[in-house]
């Protein structure tokens, strides 16, 4: 598959900061809560998906209006919302990085090709890169925002994996035979290869296992954690960029598995974890302390997870805020029916 990869300036969207005119907001009150917070009430019609947190305050949801996909800023603090991008095209992903005060905007007009648009917090464009095939998986490096790897796929899902140096505008291909692969560090991926996690250099190409008879890992930044089996029991293991297992533990039922998982320092990780035995499972947001358990809450459903610091967003839509802490929750969007 012809690949086409071009950084140009972006001199291609509307920036402005403006107070949305169609949505509504009202202070939520809480129980028992030390702090109140703004709610957003929202048109199914408008409202396409919640991206997550933009800042410890704000968070960044996109919606369609006036024939215009736009990427908002909504503050739990003031109820203030902000434009951040526009787009005649369709907004079909928005990565938040989380060193760097950078957003990654995907956008497509037909199945052609895609743009990936790279902007600052406050919406001022910073590069722009083109891609031909519309279905790609973005994996923005954490450490390092100048790396972005990127796997296009064909119509018949054949892919080509590329490596994006924003510094000097270089692409390189990358040869791996798993289209998902995750950073770990700024040097090194991470995938599955059948039921072993493994890992390999992109300057050097060795290859290191990391675990066996994985189920599944999540990695970010420094750090990966896998889910494997262990006769009876599910095994989790956090390990380092060189693959040394800093903490591990055991998980005597194993028909809760991981939905979700974020690292917030070096030494807590938070999960969603879900029981897929029941015809109604049953999911708990879980904080691990160097390995071991120390808060655990029911959650009214599963689905994504998004943390800074003691705060996260869960559910399906991303739509329920929850104070790790204090195990205060709120939904702060409710979504009208549609008309």
């Amino acid at each position: 598959m012809k690949k086409i990869l071009i950084p140009v300036v972006c001199t291609f969207f509307l920036i402005a900061c403006t107070q949305s005119e169609d949505l509504e907001t009202e202070e939520q009150p809480v129980e028992n809560q030390t702090e109140s917070l703004e709610t957003l009430t929202a048109s199914q019609d408008d409202v396409r998906f919640v991206v997550g947190w933009l800042n410890e305050t704000a968070i960044l949801f996109v919606d369609h209006k006036d024939d215009e996909d736009r990427l908002l800023s909504f503050d739990l603090k003031t109820g203030d919302i902000h434009t951040l991008f526009t787009a005649t095209a369709t907004i079909s992903e928005v990565q938040v990085h989380p060193t760097a005060s950078q957003l990654l905007v995907k956008t497509a007009e037909d199945s052609t090709e895609a743009i990936i648009h790279i902007v600052d917090h406050a919406g001022v464009p910073l590069n722009q890169i083109s891609v031909e095939s519309s279905e790609l998986e973005i994996q923005w490096n954490g450490i390092d925002a100048s790396q972005i790897l990127i796997t296009a796929f064909s119509d018949d899902w054949n892919y080509e994996i590329m490596r994006y140096d924003a510094n000097d505008d270089t692409l390189v291909a990358v040869e791996l035979a798993d289209p998902f692969p995750r950073w770990l560090g700024t040097e090194e991926l991470v995938y599955m290869g059948e039921t072993d996690v493994l890992k390999q250099s992109l300057s050097t190409g060795e290859e290191t296992t990391l675990a066996n008879n994985a189920n599944q890992f999540y990695s970010a930044t420094d750090q990966v954690l896998i889910e494997s089996f262990e006769d009876e029991q599910i095994r989790y293991a956090v390990l380092n960029t060189t693959g040394e297992e800093k903490n591990s533990w055991l998980v005597e039922d194993d028909s809760f598995v991981m939905d979700r998982a974020v690292f917030p320092d070096t030494h807590t990780l938070l999960m969603t974890i879900t029981n897929q035995t029941e015809m109604m499972p049953t999911s708990f947001l879980v904080k691990i302390k160097d390995g071991k358990e120390v808060k655990r809450q029911e959650l009214p459903e599963g689905g994504s997870l998004d943390c800074k610091g003691n705060k996260c967003l869960t559910g399906y839509s991303l739509d329920t805020w929850i104070d790790i802490e204090t195990g205060e929750m709120v939904k702060w969007l409710e979504m009208e029916p549609i008309e």
